[in-house]
């Protein structure tokens, strides 16, 4: 996977999965807003670049991690990531065309880890300077998400820290145009990612990607690799 289809399915997840994460997060957001002083709206700004940044730092982590299997197990086992990386992909294709109707199994067994975090935010209001935003916005990243944590896992199974910085910031980048809030361009954007035609075609596109990465290893006997990657390029590209 290039770095390019990285940094595009991860902003087609963040962008069409984001009503997912105002329906999650649209009370800590609120909050949030809510403390920043009359006149002081471009703080709200560090809160964002907080939560991506965390969102950084968890995804070189398990991509981290990821690079171990290649080195410790035989050579078969990459065939079986690259197959585990498209079901990924897939199932946040699934995520993308059924809003709402997937139920958010990782964030219910962090429920816990939510718990811990929640408090500490409380330190750092009000957001009044920019310090205090930075850190809301980083443990803002650390809560759990089911969305958030399917990003991670295909981070993990590239094993490629370049493409885990395009897929992760793509999906930060995806997901601001909603959670930032505000304004009428902004309400469009809204009203358009929630418009099932937009939906349909952002899914179709992600399961499409995810099912030529998944049969990559039995395409790659027939076809050449260029070729492949040439296909998963231009569907993601």
């Amino acid at each position: 996977m290039t770095f390019g289809a990285a940094l595009m399915t991860g902003f087609l997840a963040g962008l069409f999965g984001s009503p997912h994460c105002v329906a999650m997060c649209g009370g800590i957001m609120s909050v949030l807003h809510g403390q920043i002083p009359k006149g002081q709206d471009a703080l709200s700004l560090l809160f964002h670049a907080g939560r991506i940044t965390s969102y950084l730092l968890l995804g070189l982590l398990v991509t981290a991690f990821g690079l171990l299997p290649g080195r410790l197990l035989p050579g078969d086992w990459v065939p079986l990531m690259r197959i585990a990386l498209g079901l990924v992909i897939v199932m946040i294709a699934l995520y993308v065309a059924l809003p709402g109707r997937l139920r958010d199994v990782a964030g219910d067994l962090a429920a816990p880890l939510t718990r811990r975090v929640m408090p500490q935010l409380t330190r750092f209001l009000p957001a009044d300077r920019w310090d205090k935003a930075l850190g809301l916005g980083l443990l803002w990243g650390l809560l759990p998400c089911g969305l958030l944590y399917s990003v991670l896992a295909a981070a993990w199974l590239l094993a490629s820290p370049l493409d885990t910085l395009g897929m992760v910031i793509g999906f930060g980048l995806g997901t601001l145009p909603l959670l930032v809030g505000g304004g009428i361009g902004l309400l469009r954007i809204r009203s358009r990612v929630q418009t099932p035609a937009l939906r349909s075609l952002a899914a179709s596109i992600l399961a499409l990607t995810g099912i030529l990465i998944a049969a990559g290893p039995w395409l790659a006997q027939r076809i050449p690799h260029q070729t492949l990657q040439f296909l998963v390029d231009c569907v993601v590209g």
